[in-house]
């Protein structure tokens, strides 16, 4: 008995630095992990979180795309040999995320409103307007967040002509508006692969 007393004596002292070693490490990690989601780009924007999406269409997204870091580094490598210009562009970007859900047959102005409401929250966070476009079966609502004179963010809400697909991409990073199309090609993104 006065043996394993002994022993049991030992051990707490190891236990002890044991659990607080592990203890720390939870910490570190979790202070970590919120220091990462507090200090997303100024042109991140989550799309869920702003326009309720799931909920609003009433199921997940049927296109889902969330390139960012080692992600975005390895396609701009993959893109490097077919087009050298292209690849330099997806370097300069820290992420790219779209969402696409299907879009109900006479839902065009539903989603416009929610695309409009999505759109005044953006604007009271510091965006800036560049398109809203409204046509019988097309609506596009574009903006941006400047920094100077550089785009550090793009939101667009788009619904394309004869699509039932309504979509919804946030571009992050130094944006040369010009290339775009580019950006949509290679992700294949409807309504901004510039055909």
């Amino acid at each position: 008995m006065i043996m394993k007393l002994q022993r049991e004596s030992v051990m707490n002292p190891f236990r002890y630095f044991l659990f607080v070693v592990v203890m720390l490490l939870v910490w570190s990690s979790a202070n970590e992990a919120t220091a990462q989601s507090s200090s997303r780009p100024s042109g991140f924007v989550n799309l869920e979180e702003l326009g309720d999406l799931d909920a609003f269409f009433d199921e997940a997204p049927v296109v889902e795309v969330n390139v960012e870091g080692g992600l975005m580094k390895l396609v701009a490598a993959a893109s490097r040999s077919e087009d050298p210009e292209l690849a330099d562009l997806l370097l300069r970007l820290s992420g790219v995320y779209v969402r696409g859900y299907v879009l109900e047959p006479n839902s065009l102005n539903d989603f416009d409103k929610r695309a409009s409401r999505m759109g005044e929250r953006l604007i009271d966070d510091g965006w800036v307007v560049v398109v809203r476009f409204r046509e019988v079966d097309e609506v596009v609502h574009m903006y941006v967040r400047m920094s100077g004179d550089n785009v550090d963010g793009m939101v667009v809400m788009s619904v394309e002509p004869g699509q039932q697909q309504a979509m919804f991409v946030n571009i992050v990073g130094d944006i040369d508006p010009e290339q775009i199309g580019r950006i949509g090609q290679k992700f294949r993104i409807p309504g901004m692969d510039g055909q």
